[in-house]
């Protein structure tokens, strides 16, 4: 892990003297004294973009909501080493509560978190001392997109699926666009709303945010052009998505850090950077997601079952439509952690990704959504190129290729892609968000799994969850609705 700075650590320690989020007051922010001096000069904006706790995101529940999914009955209730939560448990069964009313911290408050922040470089670093012109207007960029990211986040917790015929009266979260301990009066703004703001923070960051790639914890330029690709994409808008995927894959030429996909079929091999494989915890990958090659932009939560955490696993589905030579199969066991059990029907568990998922923006990702894209606005061929070139680091490159039939059928092609992103970011949380989108596709809704089954050690249905469309949108935790009576519940 990187060391944070003692300047930085000064400044964050005065900054969480003024800030603390969600306690017994009637508003989302603790009254502590206003005005304190925080940053002066342009450098301690710029070094509170790396500030640890803008980084990442403490809690990621919808990893334990995505339809790859199942549970295994004789170690799901242990906590620790089966699910790792009660929260988890929770999440995995799509109840509509995760949290107790005693719980103090989730995805929402970290957010929120990281939006005062941002917002204080927004309002301020324009007018800090001693920095240029050009060296505050790439640290206010990187704030810009910093809250797009954070907001974008949000909406897709707390509003319903993009849908342009009802986006303007569903409700997403407050739009959070000041710094102010003070403020009382939170509203919700819709879902349309909170993504035409985000679409103008990337817009206006996107021309002064660094043109290299430097820094993974950093926004660089091509970071923020994917980022809107992805806002686009889940927009419906792929017609607007497609230049910005193809200028941030461009931009990625200039960037001085290592940047773009592994080889896997290098890196599993003997002597490979994913090489020993750890018996216990698997291929050894993600221990350090700052020196991951395929992360650009880096915001970091911890999840354990991609390491040790034995009782969720993925479904015999899933584990079905992996080719045998596909070499994303070793990042899975079949034996739980510590070898004391054995899954039936061949179902596996995640290892090998070092306990740590980024949330941000990933270069398979960027590849697979330009696919997506093309296949779906008639671009075939454009878009089996890049399905191409990422399952052959994937798999040997002559099972890299795409069925004829499939290739040559728009609808058929694009749900390949879709069941791509599912073999590729399995147990990372990321189908989830494709469930909401394709939930509200008219093509492609049939694909979303509404069931989540516990096993027992002999394959045995235990037990049968069902996803309402209601529980697509999370529900604020019931200690922010405790402190905020007027913020209204979603069903």
């Amino acid at each position: 892990m990187r060391v944070i700075n003692k300047k930085i650590t000064r400044i964050m320690s005065l900054l969480m003297l003024g800030v603390s989020f969600i306690g017994c007051k009637k508003d989302f922010l603790d009254t502590d004294p206003k005005g304190l001096l925080i940053a002066e000069k342009t450098s301690d904006y710029d070094l509170l973009l790396n500030a640890e706790s803008i980084r990442g995101q403490g809690l990621a529940s919808h990893i334990l909501m995505s339809d790859e999914l199942a549970g295994y009955a004789p170690l799901f209730s242990v906590l620790g080493t089966g699910t790792f939560r009660l929260s988890d448990q929770k999440a995995f069964r799509w109840e509509d509560d995760i949290y107790l009313a005693d719980d103090n911290y989730s995805e929402f408050n970290s957010l929120v978190r990281q939006l005062y922040y941002y917002n204080k470089i927004i309002n301020e670093a324009l007018d800090s001392k001693d920095g240029t012109e050009s060296q505050k207007k790439s640290i206010r960029s990187e704030a810009l997109a910093g809250r797009a990211y954070a907001h974008f986040m949000l909406a897709n917790y707390y509003g319903k699926p993009y849908n342009e015929e009802s986006a303007s009266t569903d409700l997403a979260t407050p739009l959070y666009k000041i710094a102010d301990v003070t403020q009382t009066t939170f509203t919700r703004a819709t879902v349309k709303e909170m993504y035409t703001q985000i679409v103008a923070d990337l817009t206006a960051a996107i021309p002064d945010l660094p043109q290299k790639a430097s820094n993974r914890i950093r926004m660089s330029r091509p970071a923020g052009e994917a980022l809107l690709g992805k806002v686009y994409v889940y927009m419906g808008r792929f017609d607007l998505a497609v230049p910005l995927l193809d200028a941030a894959l461009k931009d990625l030429a200039g960037a001085s850090l290592p940047v773009g996909l592994y080889d896997y079929n290098k890196e599993l091999a003997t002597g490979g950077a994913f090489t020993p494989v750890n018996p216990f915890i698997g291929p050894a990958r993600g221990m350090d997601p700052y020196a991951d090659t395929e992360v650009l932009y880096l915001k970091s939560t911890s999840n354990l079952y991609v390491y040790l955490a034995s009782g969720v696993i993925l479904n015999p589905q899933t584990v079905k439509s992996f080719a045998n030579t596909d070499l994303r199969k070793q990042f899975m066991s079949n034996f739980s952690f510590g070898m004391t059990a054995l899954y039936p029907q061949d179902m596996q568990r995640a290892w090998g990704r070092g306990g740590v998922t980024n949330l941000g923006i990933n270069i398979p990702d960027i590849y697979l959504l330009r696919a997506e894209c093309k296949a779906r606005l008639g671009d075939l061929n454009a878009a089996v190129e890049d399905l191409v070139t990422l399952r052959k680091n994937r798999m040997p490159s002559a099972e890299a290729g795409v069925p004829t039939a499939i290739a040559a059928d728009k609808i058929k092609l694009t749900r390949f892609i879709l069941e791509e992103r599912t073999r590729e970011f399995f147990m990372n949380g990321e189908r989830w968000w494709d469930m909401r989108r394709l939930s509200v596709d008219p093509d492609h809704k049939s694909t979303v799994g509404d069931t989540h089954q516990l096993y027992d050690k002999d394959g045995k249905v235990t037990a049968t969850f069902k996803l309402k469309p209601e529980r697509l949108t999370f529900r604020f935790p019931l200690y922010i609705l405790q402190s905020n009576p007027a913020m209204q519940q979603n069903p």
